[in-house]
């Protein structure tokens, strides 16, 4: 099992749910399964998943996880939304992964987040973000199919968008 995610189709906007938090809590009493659309309100009745055991080990489900879930359900409640791993929603031929955005707790930034969330208008702009971090995103110096270059071409894409819409 690797990391786990809400992810909203109809917007292409990704958030973790918790790794093994969310499947001992939502998976394994049923509330949710892997790689199915979710009943929000299902999980949003889901009392244990919303109410760890207030802890030092349970710090980031508070602090983190938890208030970026509820704020993306708050925003996409009524879409179609999916849980799963990255694999169950995310399409890696072609690099449409790029396409989607993620938000809230581990954080991996997209071409989508440094033009909606960080308003960045050049590709220098994001290169001088990427240098300040510690831990790069996965995909920065991936060779595979060109990625890096793809990811460059769909921030100039959207930033044209934006500049002539």
């Amino acid at each position: 099992m690797n990391n786990l995610y809400f992810a909203c189709t109809n917007c292409k906007v990704f958030v973790d749910a918790g790794y093994r938090w969310a499947y001992w809590e939502l998976v394994h009493p049923c509330t949710v399964k892997p790689k199915e659309y979710i009943s929000v309100e299902a999980v949003l009745r889901a009392a244990k998943y919303w109410n760890p055991e207030q802890r030092d080990e349970s710090t980031w489900l508070y602090k983190d996880v938890l208030p970026s879930v509820r704020a993306f359900f708050e925003t996409h409640w009524s879409h179609k939304i999916i849980f799963g791993e990255s694999e169950d929603f995310l399409t890696w031929d072609n690099a449409s992964f790029l396409e989607w955005k993620q938000l809230g707790h581990l954080l991996e930034p997209l071409p989508r987040y440094f033009v909606e969330e960080l308003k960045f208008k050049s590709w220098g702009e994001v290169c001088e973000y990427i240098k300040k971090q510690e831990q790069k995103p996965w995909w920065w110096e991936l060779e595979w199919q060109d990625t890096h270059q793809k990811a460059r071409r769909k921030f100039e894409e959207l930033t044209h968008e934006i500049t002539f819409s």
